[in-house]
């Protein structure tokens, strides 16, 4: 019995260090992905690199969000992008019709601008852009769209998927508002990093 009782005390004890480092580990980490994400408020993207190189630059917006769509539409109208790859499940029509592209940028859809209509989450975004461009070889560069909680575990995933590509992150905010919406932001942020944990640790 006082056998018993002493491997039950060296266990909670063991129990409680082992607790309390994986909650330093944890706060740590939240500390850095926090300073990650506030670096990606004021970012601003130089796209040289891209109108100076050689080779086909393709845009691809993750839908899912605010202003990542127009985002995708602005920056290829710019020219910073041969092509637009639209990856999420919603209908094409959809898009044409609150965009106005039928009646004033059809050219776009005739030349430059893919759906996709399978993806759900991220990892399949990414597998559906793989398949997107598969035979296209010209296209070495990416310019990838999405909101800027989510752009850190979609590099992840897309420098992995496609690891042949340059990848030019794009957060689709032009501005944030931390203050009013303080709640509505952190409760996106803590959830995108147990999100990212699970990522890293589960991505093949």
């Amino acid at each position: 019995f006082i056998y018993f009782i002493f491997l039950r005390n060296a266990f909670l004890t063991n129990f409680k260090k082992l607790s309390i480092l994986f909650l330093i580990i944890l706060l740590v980490g939240l500390l850095w992905w926090i300073i990650i994400l506030l670096q990606t408020f004021p970012k601003k993207y130089n796209f040289s690199e891209l109108k100076n190189s050689k080779g086909t630059t393709a845009i691809v917006v993750l839908t899912g969000g605010k202003m990542r769509i127009e985002k995708g539409l602005s920056l290829l109208k710019k020219g910073l992008g041969e092509k637009l790859f639209i990856s999420g499940v919603f209908e094409p029509s959809d898009i044409e019709t609150k965009y106005g592209l039928k009646e004033s940028q059809d050219y776009l859809l005739q030349c430059c601008i893919s759906f996709g209509q399978k993806a759900t989450n991220t990892i399949e975004n990414a597998i559906e852009v793989e398949k997107w461009l598969e035979g296209s070889n010209e296209v070495d560069k990416l310019i990838l769209v999405t909101s800027y909680y989510h752009l850190p575990r979609s590099m992840i995933i897309f420098e992995k998927k496609l690891p042949d590509l340059l990848i030019f992150p794009v957060k689709a905010e032009n501005k944030i508002d931390l203050v009013d919406e303080f709640i509505f932001h952190f409760r996106l942020i803590i959830s995108e990093y147990f999100k990212v944990l699970y990522t890293i640790i589960t991505i093949k």
